[in-house]
């Protein structure tokens, strides 16, 4: 019975403390009208979750997203690399090549930089760019850090950036704190 009431109590456990915000503001220009938003680094779920939220943010706030499908192949290409190693023993004559094809799939947009990008965005009226970066701390208490970050397309000045450091609940899947950090780190930027 105290098992249970024990693990009640954790699982109706609060924050121990208020998430941690910083917001900064770049330079005062024209607003941000269309943005595109750079695909999180992973391949999981809850980055596809993190992106769509971040997405229907920046719709709710008026700002046009555009789809990243509309941008040329040009971050689509593949690279072939040959690669040859040579070996020796040092107790005789004998020497060892061997040479392997690696196929690299990629970049991915995100490792492509804005400078490349440039003509095609401006082509489709994006004047912001878009990027949301997340890391788990694994300590105790866990806590999960957001970044999101908007720069202008044009010439990669900051828009402005929101961090936010949330303390997450140990019954906490991954998933959820990634999402309500992110989710922090936004209402930071639209108050």
């Amino acid at each position: 019975m105290n098992r249970l009431l024990l693990v009640a109590l954790v699982a109706c456990s609060v924050e121990r403390r208020p998430p941690s915000l910083l917001v900064r503001q770049g330079e005062r220009t024209e607003p941000i009208h269309r943005a595109v938003i750079l695909p999180s680094e992973c391949t999981t779920q809850t980055c596809k979750g993190l992106d769509a939220i971040a997405t229907s943010e920046l719709a709710f706030r008026g700002i046009d997203v555009v789809d990243l499908d509309r941008i040329a192949g040009l971050e689509r290409t593949r690279t072939e690399v040959d690669i040859t190693t040579t070996g020796s023993r040092d107790h005789g004559d004998v020497h060892t090549a061997s040479s392997r094809r690696v196929e690299v799939h990629g970049p991915l947009l995100s490792d492509v930089d804005v400078w490349t990008l440039r003509d095609q965005l401006a082509a489709l009226g994006v004047d912001g760019v878009v990027r949301v970066r997340t890391a788990a701390v694994e300590a105790s208490p866990a806590r999960v850090i957001v970044l999101v970050r908007v720069t202008r397309a044009r010439d990669a000045s900051l828009v402005w950036s929101s961090v936010c450091e949330l303390e997450t609940s140990a019954l906490w899947l991954p998933a959820r704190a990634a999402d309500q950090g992110l989710r922090c780190a936004l209402k930071g930027a639209f108050p």
